[in-house]
């Protein structure tokens, strides 16, 4: 009986060890989409910018 507990208490810290990854990666792909939708922004202004003064 101990064994199986001592399986479910490893099974419970690997859980949580994948869940802090997933949430430290969730983080960074949060990240770069931010600075991806900035960098958008800007090249939409530049070309906004660049229309304007073309016409």
């Amino acid at each position: 009986m101990y064994l199986g507990v001592f399986d479910m208490e490893q099974r419970v810290e690997q859980m949580k060890k994948l869940l802090k990854e997933k949430r430290r990666l969730k983080e960074l792909l949060e990240d770069d989409i931010r600075e991806i939708e900035r960098d958008l922004k800007a090249l939409e202004e530049r070309m906004e910018s660049f229309r304007s003064g073309v016409v």
